[in-house]
């Protein structure tokens, strides 16, 4: 019966989305589910996303000023009535024909805190082409891991959550404008989340200029990159070296640190770079054979960010 399958609550914070929004409610509709419920959080929108939203009579809408997307994130999972919660940024895409396929790995195994399935991340070219640029769906991937909430794919919008994860470890932290997603699934992983996998694309993360995540030359990357590193030496902090968080953190911390400190020599911040380079040591003796790594790899890679 219908009335026995699982609400999902999809939350969606926006501001000024009207470029990408349309597609992202439609790929909401073009589920294969009958239980939803699709929330969207708005900033206080000045460029027509309202009116985009207002065609849609099947959205919840809060349309006020926040504290930022977490801000936003937090009020659409309080105000959410369903016990499986997805977060969809509004310039990205869910897969066609997916929720039906997480509803059900949910209800088959009751224990089951959290699903996680596969991701794309694509572009578009000038002409409207759209490129692949890369696809996360081994398994290694889709674990709910420290490594991957540090050094490897955090895909945080991949994962569909139970309300009572949110009620155990709490909603994201405001502070980090950026990387509370990261945060969020370090703490998940430490609680001990189960999590299972869907080996299928079930995201798909828009990379363009406006990107927070994706966009490595937005003038956000380097304010990630600190609250990276802030959240790394707490975690560091309140670790033994014989943790098992520890080694991933201070890889994570001291990439980190290498990145951020090549960004400020390309625009010659020199006593900026120093701190960085200071701040890399400071986790890692060893630290200057990483920072030779990350600059070797974007020499090869021929990568400017």
């Amino acid at each position: 019966m219908i009335s026995q399958r699982p609400l999902i609550s999809i939350v969606t914070p926006c501001l000024n989305g009207s470029r990408f929004i349309e597609e992202a409610i439609q790929s909401v509709l073009d589920q294969d589910y009958p239980r939803i419920e699709h929330i969207i959080v708005d900033g206080g929108s000045t460029d027509g996303t309202l009116d985009v939203i207002s065609k849609y009579p099947h959205l919840r809408v809060i349309s006020e000023p926040d504290r930022g997307l977490y801000d936003a994130l937090n009020k659409g999972v309080r105000l959410s009535g369903g016990d499986i919660i997805g977060h969809l940024n509004c310039d990205d895409l869910y897969g066609k024909l997916m929720f039906g396929q997480v509803a059900e790995k949910f209800m088959a195994m009751p224990a089951a805190d959290a699903v996680c399935g596969g991701v794309e991340v694509f572009e578009h070219s000038e002409r409207r082409e759209r490129r692949v640029m890369a696809q996360y769906l081994t398994p290694k991937d889709l674990e709910l891991s420290l490594e991957n909430a540090t050094i490897g794919p955090c895909m945080t919008n991949a994962r569909f959550m139970r309300r009572r994860v949110y009620e155990r470890i709490g909603l994201y932290e405001t502070r980090f404008r950026i990387a509370a997603d990261r945060e969020f699934v370090i703490r998940a992983a430490l609680a001990g989340i189960e999590s299972v996998g869907i080996p299928m694309v079930l995201y798909h993360y828009r990379a363009h200029s406006g990107s927070l995540t994706f966009s490595h030359n937005s003038p956000h990357r380097l304010r990630m990159l600190d609250e990276f590193l802030e959240i790394a030496e707490a975690q560091i902090s309140m670790s033994s070296e014989q943790h098992r968080e520890t080694p991933f953190c201070r890889m994570w911390h001291a990439r980190t640190a290498a990145e951020a400190a090549l960004r400020a020599l390309r625009t010659r911040s020199y006593a900026l770079a120093l701190r960085y380079a200071e701040r890399g040591r400071a986790y890692q003796p060893f630290w200057p054979v990483t920072f030779m790594a990350v600059l070797l790899r974007r020499i090869t890679t021929g990568k400017s960010h």
